[in-house]
C-alpha cells in the first residue's frame, strides 16, 4: 500500500483532498500550524472616539453657514469675520482637547486672517484686481493657520519650504483625510452602542439639556423682542440665519456643504491625527539631494549672461530716465506719460525671473549660493541689478502717479513693486549675512496684505481724483469714481456729491 506520510517529502505531489492555508480574517480560527498573515488595521483616532464624533458632527452647521453666508452670500458682509471666529475657536478647542501645542507663528496667521476678514466686513472686495486676491488670500490664510497650529509645516515655521506646505494644506490632507469624517462618525456611534447604560443616559440628557435651554431662550428672546423694538430688530439679525427657509439657496448650501465640510474637516482631522508633516524639511533635502546637481559652470553661464543684458539695458536706460527728470530737456506730458507706463511690468517680470534663477542655484547647486568665492561676487552683481530695476520700476509708478493720481489698480502694483524690491533687498544680504530671508519675505507679505486690506483705499483714489479735479490738473472720470464707490452707496454719493460742487464753484 501506499503510505500517507509519503506525500510529506520535499518535492512530493500534494493529495487533491488536502486544502492549500488559508489566512481568514478572523484569527481566532486560524488554522493550526499555518503562519498568520499581517492583517491592515486602520490606525485609531487620538483622543477617542466621542472627540472625534463630536467635531463631526460640529463640522456640519459650521460648513453650511461657510456655504450659505460666505461662499453664496454677499461680498461686503459680517459672515467672514463670523465664520473666522468660529472655525478659529473650534480648531482651537479640538488641538487643546488633544494636547497638540501652538506653533510659533500660528498667532501671527490667525490675526493676519482676522484682519483680512474684518477688511471683507467693512469694505467688501476691493475694487480691479485686488478683490479677487483677497478672496484668495483669505482662503489660503485659513489653511495656512491651520498648518501652523496643527504644526503641519515642513519645516516647522514661514521659510522656503511654503510651497511643500501649500501642497499640503490644500492638497493632501484634505483629500487624503475626505472621508475621516464618516469614519469618525461611524466610530463615534459604535462607542455609543457598546458603551454602558449610564453613560449614554448622561449624554442623552445633555443633549436634552441644551435643546430645552434653546427653545426657551428662543422663547424669551421673541417675547422680549415684542416688547421692545429696537431688541426685536438686534434679535432678528441673530436669528435669521438659524431660521430654515425651503427655497433654493438654502437648499443648494445645504448640498455644498457636504463636500467643504467633508474637505475642512479632512484638513483639520488630517493634521490632527499625524504626528508629524507628510514631508519634512530634512526629508525634502535628502530626497531633493538625489536629484541631478546643476553643474557650477551653467549656473555661472547662465547668471553672468544675464548680468550682460542687464548692463546693456541700464545703459539705455540712463538716458531715457535723465530726459524724463528733465535733463537735458524736459519732456512733454504725452511722452513722460508713456516714459511711466511703458515696460513697468516687464521690469517686474524681469524682477521674478531673477527670484525663480535665485531658487533654482539655492536648490540644486551643489554647493550654497552664499559660499566665498567668486561665484558670489557674480550674484551679488546679479542682485544689486534686480536692486536697479526695483528703483527703476518705482520711478516709472512714481511719475505715472504723479501724472495720473491713484487708482485702486496703481496701489495693488506699487504693493506688488514694494514686495519684489524687498525680496531683492533680503536676496542681497542672504549673500552677505545668515538671515531668513525667505521667512522674513512671507511674513512681510501676509501682515503688508492684511493692512492693504485694512485700508479704505477707494475712498483715498477718491479724494486724491477729486483733489486733482479742483486743482484743475484733470477732469472728472465718473467711470473711476463709480469704480470706486461700487457696492458702498454712502461713498458713491458723497463723491457724487463732492465732485457736483466742484464743478458748480469752477
Amino acid at each position: 500500500g501506499i503510505i500517507m506520510n509519503e506525500y510529506n517529502k520535499e518535492g512530493a505531489g500534494r493529495p487533491l483532498y488536502i486544502r492549500a492555508p488559508q489566512t481568514p480574517a478572523d484569527p481566532a480560527h486560524a488554522i493550526p500550524g499555518t503562519p498568520a498573515l499581517p492583517v491592515a488595521v486602520p490606525r485609531p483616532l487620538p483622543g477617542g472616539a466621542a472627540l472625534w464624533g463630536a467635531a463631526a458632527v460640529l463640522s456640519y452647521p459650521l460648513a453650511w453657514y461657510y456655504a450659505r453666508y460666505v461662499l453664496m452670500g454677499a461680498a461686503r458682509s459680517p459672515a467672514y469675520p463670523v465664520f473666522a471666529l468660529l472655525f478659529l475657536a473650534a480648531v482651537e478647542a479640538f488641538a487643546r482637547v488633544l494636547g497638540r501645542r501652538a506653533g510659533g507663528e500660528s498667532v501671527f496667521w490667525a490675526a493676519a486672517w482676522l484682519a483680512q476678514s474684518v477688511a471683507l466686513a467693512l469694505y467688501g472686495t476691493h475694487a480691479g484686481d485686488l478683490g479677487a486676491y483677497q478672496v484668495l488670500a483669505w482662503h489660503l490664510s485659513a489653511v495656512y493657520w491651520v498648518l501652523c497650529r496643527t504644526g503641519m509645516q515642513a519645516a516647522g515655521k514661514s521659510n522656503a519650504m511654503v510651497a511643500v506646505d501649500g501642497v499640503t494644506g490644500l492638497f493632501v490632507l484634505p483629500w487624503t483625510g475626505f472621508l475621516l469624517r464618516l469614519r469618525a462618525l461611524w466610530q463615534a456611534l459604535r462607542a455609543l452602542g457598546r458603551g454602558r447604560l449610564p453613560r449614554r443616559r448622561r449624554l442623552w440628557e445633555a443633549l436634552a439639556g441644551l435643546a430645552l435651554a434653546f427653545l426657551l431662550a428662543w422663547y424669551a428672546a421673541g417675547q422680549l423682542g415684542a416688547a421692545d423694538a429696537h431688541f426685536g430688530a438686534l434679535v432678528q439679525r441673530l436669528l435669521d440665519p438659524l431660521r430654515w427657509r425651503w427655497d433654493f439657496d438654502t437648499t443648494l448650501a445645504l448640498v455644498l456643504s457636504l463636500p467643504v465640510g467633508a474637505w475642512l474637516f479632512g484638513l483639520v482631522g488630517g493634521a490632527l491625527r499625524r504626528d508629524a508633516p507628510p514631508l519634512t524639511e530634512s526629508a525634502f533635502y535628502r530626497a531633493l539631494g538625489r536629484a541631478p546637481r546643476l553643474p557650477a559652470l551653467t549656473g555661472n553661464l547662465a547668471v553672468g549672461a544675464l548680468c550682460g543684458v542687464y548692463a546693456l539695458f541700464f545703459g539705455v536706460q540712463c538716458a531715457e530716465f535723465a530726459a524724463a527728470l528733465g535733463a537735458p530737456l524736459p519732456l512733454t506730458p504725452p511722452e513722460a506719460s508713456a516714459f511711466a507706463v511703458d515696460g513697468f511690468w516687464e521690469l517686474c517680470r524681469v524682477l521674478v525671473l531673477d527670484f525663480c534663477a535665485l531658487a533654482a542655484l539655492h536648490f540644486l547647486s551643489p554647493a550654497p549660493v552664499e559660499a566665498p568665492g567668486r561665484r558670489r561676487v557674480l550674484l551679488g552683481v546679479f542682485c544689486a541689478f534686480g536692486l536697479g530695476f526695483a528703483g527703476l520700476a518705482a520711478a516709472k509708478l512714481a511719475a505715472y502717479i504723479g501724472l495720473c493720481g491713484l487708482t485702486p489698480r496703481r496701489v495693488l502694483s506699487a504693493w506688488c513693486l514694494g514686495l519684489l524690491g524687498l525680496g531683492a533687498l533680503l536676496a542681497t544680504l542672504r549673500l552677505v549675512r545668515r538671515v531668513p530671508a525667505a521667512r522674513i519675505g512671507l511674513l512681510a507679505l501676509a501682515l503688508s496684505f492684511s493692512v492693504l486690506c485694512c485700508a479704505d483705499i477707494e475712498a483715498v483714489c477718491i479724494r486724491d481724483h477729486l483733489a486733482r479735479v479742483q486743482a484743475g490738473t484733470m477732469d472728472v472720470d465718473w467711470s473711476l469714481l463709480r469704480q470706486c464707490a461700487s457696492g458702498r452707496s454712502e461713498l458713491e454719493q458723497e463723491a457724487n456729491a463732492r465732485a457736483l460742487e466742484i464743478l458748480r464753484t469752477r
